[in-house]
């Protein structure tokens, strides 16, 4: 391939999130289930002689090393003796720190892209592995799967096939942003020093805490059943299912995610929970006229409205 290479990079939420323990490496160990939706960036990347040039229509995203695309054309050309460049063209619709993975999807899409542009003829594991050493979220994108189960730091994946399964969501995304690091310092924090009214939610958080699990654990009776639920189409039963570890500790910080998901049920959504560390917030509703609908409406508010689907 001669001329210039043009990838998407979609966008996923997580309809569970459990996070079950602090391991030794600072990192923690979780149960999740990865949702690949429509909403996307789109890479261009171009041949180059010598190095790595990031460039966007965002002012917001880094342009350099700290730049996960940047980090993933680094990775490659340094882990094979690599001498040819890079430009990497990043149009921007995946909003930033929003929970949605827009970054760990850059880096999948770039390796992916490279992998063909440069004929390295790496391998999907191959490539995960790489993906692993930039984020925990890297491999499910790479993975080329609507649906996963993940658990370790997320990089352990098994596909779930669900084929006929299309879920239509609004995403309302806030003014502000939500640093992972930042997140789950809050988790670590709350188990700590549990508030004096708490959910069961946080009670199995500390009871995997005082366990000390580290390693895969049995996937939990909840997911199963969320599971279930999708593969059968089985939308009306998720509100109950639908669980994010994070969102308890962030709800004491950031009041406006509960009054999105408030507004996100008053105009119609069968169930909505924050993805990720956030701050974007997702509501799963019976078809695209009925998200559409609410977007509508909750684009009043001022924050940034999305309608994606399962892709």
């Amino acid at each position: 391939m001669r001329g210039p290479l043009k990838v998407f990079s979609h966008a996923k939420v997580n309809l569970f999130l459990e996070v079950l323990a602090k391991r030794p490496d600072g990192y923690h160990d979780l149960e999740t289930l990865f949702e690949r939706i429509s909403l996307a960036d789109e890479i261009t990347l171009s041949r180059a002689q010598a190095g790595i040039r990031v460039s966007s229509d965002s002012s917001q995203i880094p342009k350099g090393p700290k730049n996960l695309a940047y980090r993933a054309a680094k990775l490659l050309k340094e882990t094979y003796g690599l001498k040819q460049g890079i430009v990497i063209r990043i149009k921007k619709r995946i909003p930033l720190a929003a929970g949605l993975g827009g970054g760990s999807s850059n880096a999948a899409a770039t390796l992916i892209g490279l992998n063909k542009l440069w004929h390295l003829k790496l391998s999907k594991e191959r490539l995960s592995e790489l993906g692993a050493v930039l984020g925990s979220d890297v491999p499910f994108f790479i993975l080329d799967s609507r649906f996963a189960l993940g658990r370790g730091r997320g990089e352990i994946l098994r596909t779930v096939k669900a084929p006929r399964v299309k879920i239509w969501h609004c995403l309302v995304t806030p003014a502000f942003g939500i640093s992972t690091k930042k997140a789950y310092e809050d988790l670590d924090r709350m188990l700590l020093a549990p508030p004096p009214v708490w959910s069961a939610a946080a009670d199995r958080l500390q009871h995997n805490r005082n366990k000390q699990v580290v390693g895969l654990t049995p996937t939990s009776a909840n997911v199963r059943i969320l599971l279930h639920s999708i593969q059968k189409g089985r939308l009306e039963t998720l509100e109950k299912l639908l669980t994010n570890s994070l969102e308890h500790a962030l709800n004491n910080r950031v009041i406006e995610i509960s009054e999105i998901k408030k507004d996100l049920k008053h105009h119609g959504a069968m169930a909505c929970l924050l993805s990720g560390s956030g701050s974007t917030v997702f509501g799963i509703f019976k078809s695209k006229k009925d998200a559409s609908h609410a977007a509508r409406f909750l684009r009043k508010t001022g924050r940034k409205i999305f309608v994606a689907s399962t892709f």
